[in-house]
């Protein structure tokens, strides 16, 4: 039964941190945390769609007054679940630029290679459904409303173990 388990990945867009890049330019960033969700939780997630909204408690125990919206997911292979596709089958679609296909081409020229982004390109893409069934493995959320506590301190964000 280790196979009814998601992958939840919870983004808190409402708080904004700072990192360096390479170059040493700031930028701003919004922090995510991963955790898995299995039991009776499990089965308060099925049948969701992207776009519903579901309390932290479904999520995380320590995530209570926290509302997140469904922002997306994939199943088991990788393939993208797609807000404008209902159910929760896999179809094949023929989709432009978009969720599950970045419509670029590379192409050789003198030695190079360039990666250019032709007008009207498309191509059939097997995609997921928009509802959560047991053949998806990760779901991605987003934080609506905040509960009492940080998110950074519920999934311990910031911790350092010296060995």
């Amino acid at each position: 039964m280790s196979d009814r388990v998601f992958k939840a990945v919870v983004n808190d867009s409402k708080t904004k941190m700072e990192r360096e890049n390479a170059k040493g330019d700031k930028r701003t960033y919004s922090p995510s945390y991963q955790t898995e969700v299995s039991g009776n939780n499990y089965n308060a997630l099925l049948g969701k769609k992207i776009g519903d909204d579901v309390s932290g408690i479904n999520i995380h125990d320590d995530m209570n007054g926290y509302t997140l919206r469904i922002t997306g997911g994939s199943d088991k292979t990788g393939t993208p679940m797609r807000p404008d596709l209902h159910g929760a089958g896999v179809n094949a679609v023929l989709v432009g630029p978009g969720t599950g296909y970045k419509g670029k081409r590379y192409v050789r020229k003198n030695g190079k290679v360039y990666r250019y982004k032709y007008d009207g390109i498309r191509r059939r893409r097997n995609l997921r459904g928009n509802t959560i069934s047991v053949d998806t493995r990760q779901i991605n959320l987003t934080v609506v409303d905040k509960g009492a506590r940080a998110l950074g301190d519920i999934f311990g964000a910031g911790e350092s173990s010296d060995e």
